[in-house]
């Protein structure tokens, strides 16, 4: 009979308070892994905090440009969002940084081509709707669909303009078809030339500064909103200039039950 001492017991449990001395570790680790795959999954499961997410006052020439060069890169719709996206991005950080503001190049020609609402207002809308929340980012958006339709545009002069535009014009609508097509008349120039393309860019400026302008009301407590919603006044979702479009075949809405 062998002695304990020396023997392969000893050996064995040496090796055996080693191991089990390996596995507490290992335990630790993978414990604090895990620990950290829980925190990140509930993290990324509670999703993005609600709106709004905040805003600082920015400058409006500054975003003006920044629109203008944008809209050589993605269009109208992310020409304006990232213009003023771009720099809460930068000077707040938090969930802007997660923000892709390329989800929204879909809103280009009044979504897609189909000559809808101006892709400029789409984009400050999104803006809008992230940094100021419903109120007043609804309101924000209510007094930017006035202007556009009775701003004389563009108005914005660039730096370094891509081609030279004449004309201006009064849309008298927020819809990319009108607004568009009333300008190529009277510029005399087709959907594809460069004056086109630079005359959306400048609107695109336009629209980006004086969202930037009133959400710098805002932020100062200073805005007071001036537009209503059509469709309280008129009872249906609607724009104040149908005739243009319907002649004498404006949709009449339903007279609401006694």
């Amino acid at each position: 009979m062998t002695n304990e001492k020396g023997s392969g017991f000893e050996a064995s449990r040496r090796e055996v308070l080693i191991g089990t001395g390996k596995l507490a570790a290992g335990a630790a680790i993978v414990g604090v892994g895990a620990s950290a795959l829980i925190n990140k999954t509930a993290n990324a499961s509670s999703g993005p905090p609600p709106t709004p997410w905040g805003y600082v006052k920015l400058d409006p020439k500054e975003i003006a440009q920044s629109a203008y060069d944008n809209w050589y890169k993605h269009y109208c719709c992310y020409a304006v969002a990232e213009a003023i996206i771009a720099p809460l991005r930068e000077k707040i950080g938090g969930p802007y940084q997660n923000l892709p503001v390329e989800a929204f190049i879909f809103g280009h020609g009044g979504t897609v081509g189909f000559g809808t609402l101006c892709g400029t207002l789409m984009g400050a809308g999104v803006a809008t709707s992230f940094a100021l929340g419903k109120k007043d980012g609804e309101a924000v958006l209510r007094d930017m669909m006035a202007y556009y339709s009775e701003a004389d545009m563009p108005i914005f002069k660039p730096n370094n303009p891509k081609a030279h535009v004449k004309n201006t014009n009064i849309s008298e609508s927020p819809l990319c078809h009108i607004s568009v097509g009333k300008w190529m008349k009277k510029e005399g120039v087709a959907l594809k030339s460069p004056e086109r393309k630079d005359r959306c860019a400048r609107v695109a400026a336009d629209i980006a500064y004086q969202t930037v302008v009133l959400m710098n009301k805002v932020h100062d407590k200073t805005y007071v909103g001036e537009t209503g919603s059509p469709s309280a006044e008129y009872g249906i979702t609607t724009q104040e200039n149908c005739t243009e479009c319907h002649g004498d075949d404006v949709p009449e809405p339903l007279a609401p039950k006694a």
